[in-house]
């Protein structure tokens, strides 16, 4: 096949590529989003580099291939502990559009993404950086019938999960994983969103590989207010509101009697679970925590 014998001999062009960054980072390296049509000169790789914690590509006709370098905002660490700064990163992203999706993993390619994967365009696609850099390779599909239409890749960068990340185990089991009182009140501190709850039901997303918990809110303990067109996130103060907390699905949620303490960060416009103590079992642990990194609440 044509595009394959193409993606082999740029698989070798890319070792060439790592040595030009410097030559456009002092143009692009800052910027969060990027928006462009067609691709390289001749048919080559056009680069593009991105450091901010989340923004948009948005490529209009695509034609050749893109090669998009992801590296964590140095503003984004000014108050994390050194230890934590220089730490690898985890990268999500949402793909849509005629283009397939490769991560560069090592000097290999790795697919992520193609319009045929069978895929939701709403799944989260997540990967590891190697060396502080994440880097993917996107190639636009050779079917004319896709020349009017665009590729669109939002991404999320979290540079160290409110969990800690210390156990080496897959993403998906650690946030399956209880959390500790230690990154209970971490998490309570580092989330987008903190509310006490009943859970009303879990809805099976397996077109996501995810599960949504359906949260009756009775109270709103912590919120981050952020201009997100997202409705799930578009949290007032107004009780017995509903909202929708998204978590893997190999965690195989159930919910059940009792009030929960919901503490979930926002990714790519949906929120991801990241704590659910019992509200008593948190009720305690305010009252017993002896130093935290904000104040704690119940």
């Amino acid at each position: 096949m044509y595009i394959l014998k193409m993606l082999r001999a740029k698989i070798v062009a890319l070792s060439l590529i790592f040595v030009s960054v410097s030559a456009y980072e002092h143009t692009i390296a800052d910027q969060c989003d990027w928006s462009g049509s067609g691709g390289g000169e001749n048919g080559g790789v056009r680069p593009v580099y991105l450091r901010c914690a989340r923004g948009t590509v948005l490529w209009r006709y695509p034609h050749g291939a893109l090669r998009v370098v992801f590296s964590f905002p140095t503003s984004s660490t000014r108050n994390i502990p050194v230890s934590l700064s220089s730490l690898d990163f985890r990268t999500c992203v949402k793909i849509s559009g005629p283009a397939r999706v490769f991560l560069e993993a090592g000097r290999k390619l790795r697919q992520i993404y193609s319009p045929s994967d069978g895929k939701h365009e709403y799944s989260h696609r997540c990967f590891r950086s190697r060396k502080h850099v994440a880097a993917l390779y996107m190639e636009a599909e050779d079917d004319y019938s896709f020349k009017s239409t665009k590729v669109k890749l939002q991404y999320d960068l979290e540079l160290n999960s409110p969990k800690g990340g210390a156990l080496h185990v897959p993403d998906e089991e650690e946030e399956c994983r209880p959390c500790s009182m230690e990154e209970l009140a971490n998490a309570y501190c580092q989330s987008d969103l903190v509310a006490t709850g009943t859970v009303t039901a879990v809805e099976q997303q397996l077109h996501l590989d995810a599960a949504e918990l359906v949260l009756r809110i009775t109270k709103i303990l912590r919120q981050v207010q952020e201009a997100e067109n997202n409705e799930n996130i578009d949290i007032t103060t107004c009780s017995k509101r509903s909202v929708r907390v998204r978590l893997p699905v190999m965690c195989d949620a159930r919910h059940g009697p009792g009030e929960f303490v919901i503490m979930a960060k926002r990714r790519l416009g949906d929120l991801i679970l990241v704590c659910a103590p019992r509200l008593e079992t948190w009720e305690q642990i305010v009252r017993e925590m002896d130093t935290a990194p904000c104040v704690l609440n119940s």
